[in-house]
């Protein structure tokens, strides 16, 4: 019976996620993985034929990973769907929320892919990119049924009001860190969350 690989390679996603983090990419080796994973280097070149084939598939593992609060917070606020407004500030809400529960400043593997984007190819880097995307149209789709129903007190520029919603991670992550503030990003999404009670009013 084939010997099941999978929690080994999980394993090396994790530690260079946290290696990814402390370090940044470039600044990771190989060899502080396999002594972070405590495997052979046949083990890690097993799963990995190269740095760049793990730098991918780290990303394509994030980038899952954080499409799926996303999707849950899209799939959670359905039932708000015929009152679109209490939809959109549901939507945010819950990341509030979800910030609120965190004792350390948050970090993101998109930043810390960005900073160094000249490491990785152009494949690798579109993962990114086309993440945030999603982001982006989820929350455009959010904002437009909104306009449906309610005229904004100002004028609205959706796509750029749609990417705030992303700014605000990405730049409360980065604030966080400098400051070793936990409760940043939460407070900037509940300045988000004012300004679009003030602006549908």
């Amino acid at each position: 019976m084939a010997r099941n690989g999978k929690p080994t390679r999980d394993k090396i996603l994790s530690e260079t996620k946290n290696l990814v983090y402390c370090n940044g990419f470039s600044g990771t080796s190989i060899d502080q993985i396999l002594d972070k994973t405590g495997i052979t280097k046949g083990a890690f070149f097993y799963h990995f034929k190269t740095k760049n084939a793990l730098a991918k598939a780290l990303i394509e593992t994030y980038a899952k990973e954080d499409l799926s609060h996303l999707e849950s917070a899209l799939q959670a606020t359905e039932i708000l769907k015929d009152t679109p407004l209490k939809r959109l500030l549901e939507f945010i809400q819950l990341f509030i929320d979800m910030m609120k529960k965190l004792e350390e400043p948050p970090s993101c593997l998109y930043a810390s892919y960005m900073y160094e984007s000249n490491q990785f190819d152009s494949e690798t880097l579109n993962i990114v990119a086309e993440s945030i995307l999603e982001w982006r149209n989820a929350f455009t789709e959010l904002l437009n049924s909104v306009l449906v129903e309610k005229k904004p007190k100002k004028r609205v520029d959706v796509q750029s009001l749609s990417d705030q919603f992303v700014v605000i991670f990405e730049g409360g992550f980065v604030v966080s860190k400098a400051l070793t503030d936990p409760d940043i990003t939460a407070q900037q999404l509940q300045h988000l969350k004012n300004y679009l009670e003030l602006l549908f009013e």
